[in-house]
């Protein structure tokens, strides 16, 4: 399996020559920001976080860093660990180390903790849609893969083993490593573990499966299609 995410991609490289390189880096900084606003929300909304978020959030509260703390330090590591494994990262790599880290301490520095039980469910459902439009725009962008992706494509090749087999191990060791680095008690109290976790894994994968193909730009396909209609 190839590690060049531009591969894994819907379209693989066709759209790139056509998309101009400034519109691809917008992309990049526009899903970054997303996603890091969507932490935020779901940070604020205590209905439960993302597996690797719930790690980030255990990494944090252990060292004394914001959310935003951590996520630099965890995504630093993998992305010496994509290095370490020959893993080209792009500029999207980067960025998405550091933007989505700072907009997240940014948010929660602005944003109120709902109290409503109707408001942090809508904060929820925000933040897991902002997620998705988020990542599906820095996917398609086709800039370097997020620092987990270039991990897990690298470990796949080398092992045969499926990318979804990785990425299922993956979340289920960041979600145990974090709950028990919390504590499952408080990890329940805080929000950080919830029927959101198990809402947002399932539903996310699927939902920036089916945005990625609108983000991705093919003038020569749509022209075809006009043609033909």
């Amino acid at each position: 399996m190839p590690t060049d995410p531009a591969h894994d991609q819907p379209g693989g490289t066709a759209g790139i020559g056509s998309r101009p390189f400034v519109i691809r880096l917008g992309q990049v900084v526009v899903g970054n920001a997303l996603m890091g606003v969507a932490v935020g929300m779901l940070v604020t909304a205590a209905l439960g976080l993302l597996p690797l978020d719930v790690f980030h959030r255990a990494v944090g509260e252990r060292c004394g860093w914001t959310i935003g703390g951590a996520i630099i330090a965890v995504q630093s590591a993998l992305l010496v660990a994509n290095l370490a494994l020959r893993v080209k990262p792009g500029i999207g790599t980067v960025a998405s180390v550091v933007i989505p880290a700072v907009v997240a301490d940014l948010t929660l520095t602005v944003l109120p903790a709902p109290q409503a039980v109707w408001l942090r469910m809508t904060a929820m459902l925000l933040g897991g849609a902002m997620f998705a439009v988020g990542t599906a725009l820095y996917l398609s962008a086709e800039l370097g893969a997020l620092p987990r992706d270039g991990l897990m494509a690298a470990i796949a090749l080398r092992t045969n083993w499926s990318q979804a087999r990785i990425r299922i191990g993956a979340d289920v060791g960041c979600l145990l490593a974090g709950v028990l680095m919390i504590n499952p008690a408080v990890a329940v109290a805080n929000g950080s573990l919830g029927a959101g976790s198990v809402l947002l894994a399932v539903a996310l994968g699927p939902s920036i499966a089916s945005l990625v193909p609108l983000f991705t730009h093919h003038p020569h396909r749509s022209a075809r299609v006009r043609g033909e209609t």
